[in-house]
């Protein structure tokens, strides 16, 4: 069946992206668009044009004096409605966009269905970043921060909104249709690694090495990891890094392993080694065996482009290249190229546009440093709309969801609340039969006890 998408004629571009992303990537069905002269959206099979589905059209009617500016914005506070059982696991759900309507989602008619979400344009909100062309406030390190968005203002930042939204929307379809099909999703865990720090020891002195000891015995009363820190520093002259604390790599793909997953590892690829971009080169040769031993292990191997590549396109590409270059020296062949910023800096569209002319396939960077959850309120990779050229891109996004110093660097969380915090995105990611992506730095596992805290978490919420 193909169901014909009768809706107004504003917004053609954005309006066609995202009917493709949620018809069709994400619910897998046929549909064609007609433009014309009407106030909603109606879903309808052209064979029996007689019932349909109602979608109220919020966003797309904005005027275009208005586009892109505050005027266009969710109205706060947000609305909570209630959603029927059979339209996903959620039962209460917040209204970015829609209609004045009754504490329901969805309201059954004796012809049409009406949904009171802008289902389309909420979604269309979320996944375009549109707020962070909107709102100015940025971070630090000029990023835009979770305390800035909507989601966290009014509590849905846990929440893979846009997976809901489509859920809700099938619930419709699918109670009109019964025969309509789509294709089966389960969940996955996909981890990731971004490659700061590959050694504690290289390229530090010896002031360097008694503040780290201070530190794991003071502040952390983790002596063995102090004893293991002082033996690596005698075998760094050897040449040995076998001890080193941040030589976590094969540790971190034998938990890959023993649950079937393939691990991505994301390398830093300036020409220079420097504070901010890292104490290493790709042509070190212990970063030449590292890669090889990855890729030989059947891991991926990315790009985590520098500290000021997130605006510079030519940057971007030629560490890219120089990425590829590297791992072509040691027989890495891969389909398909990805990664993640340095410092999560990303700033959209540009970034996005950035990637996608240097070549890359996708980009895992759409997460926030300051929180866990779901930036761009999905579990399910997508492909990114530029707000500014008005058009769909060839990358991908693959949203990031946890990152390590987040939950216990800017959340401050004790291991067992960063646990729970993590399980109760990996139950939502569940229910929608997405993949919950997690960010672990090699770095950041140097004591038994968060080797130990690492194992636990993966085997707790892996497929």
């Amino acid at each position: 069946m193909t169901l014909e998408v009768e809706a107004p004629g504003t917004y053609e571009p954005e309006r066609r992206y995202i009917l493709d992303v949620i018809l069709g990537d994400r619910l897998g069905l046929d549909w064609r668009l007609r433009l014309g002269e009407r106030s909603d959206v109606r879903i309808v099979n052209p064979t029996d044009p007689s019932r349909g589905v109602v979608v109220p059209d919020v966003l797309f009617a904005t005027p275009t004096g208005d586009w892109l500016t505050r005027a266009a914005l969710p109205p706060r506070p947000l609305a909570w409605r209630e959603a029927p059982d059979g339209t996903g696991p959620r039962r209460w759900l917040p209204v970015l966009y829609g209609a004045e309507a009754p504490d329901a989602l969805i309201v059954p008619g004796p012809d049409d269905v009406e949904l009171t979400v802008d289902v389309f344009g909420s979604a269309f909100f979320m996944l375009s970043r549109y707020e962070e062309l909107v709102v100015p406030a940025r971070d630090h390190h000029g990023r835009f921060a979770a305390t800035s968005s909507l989601a966290h203002a009014e509590g849905f930042l846990g929440i893979p909104i846009v997976d809901a939204y489509a859920e809700l929307l099938w619930g419709a379809l699918e109670g009109l249709w019964p025969r309509l099909e789509r294709p089966a999703r389960s969940f996955q865990l996909a981890l990731s690694h971004d490659v700061d720090q590959p050694l504690a020891s290289a390229g530090r002195g010896a002031p360097a090495l008694m503040r780290q000891l201070g530190a794991d015995l003071l502040i952390r009363h983790d002596a063995e990891l102090a004893g293991r820190r002082l033996r690596s520093w005698a075998g760094l002259r050897r040449g040995d890094h076998t001890l080193d604390p941040y030589n976590t790599f094969d540790f971190l793909m034998d938990v890959s392993e023993r649950h079937s997953i393939a691990g991505a590892f994301y390398f830093l690829a300036t020409e220079e080694i420097s504070a901010v971009d890292g104490p290493y080169t790709l042509e070190q040769p212990w970063i030449e065996a590292l890669i090889r031993r990855i890729h030989v292990r059947g891991h991926e191997i990315g790009l985590h482009p520098s500290f000021e590549s997130h605006l510079d396109p030519l940057l971007t590409q030629v560490e890219f290249g120089r990425l590829r270059d590297a791992a072509e020296r040691q027989g890495v062949s891969q389909e398909r190229w990805g990664g993640r910023q340095h410092y999560l800096r990303w700033q959209n569209p540009v970034t996005w546009s950035n990637w996608e002319a240097a070549g890359l396939s996708y980009d895992s960077t759409v997460g926030y440093a300051d929180r866990i959850g779901f930036r761009a309120g999905t579990c399910h990779e997508f492909r990114p709309f530029h707000l500014l050229e008005r058009r769909p891109l060839r990358l991908r996004e693959r949203p990031l969801h946890v990152m390590d110093r987040t939950l216990f660097d800017y959340m401050k969380l004790s291991p067992e609340v960063a646990s729970q915090r993590v399980l109760e995105l990996a139950r939502e990611c569940r229910g929608y039969g997405g993949t919950l992506s997690l960010l672990c730095h090699n770095s950041l596992l140097p004591s038994t006890r968060q080797k130990r805290w690492y194992e636990t978490l993966v085997s707790a919420v892996a497929p």
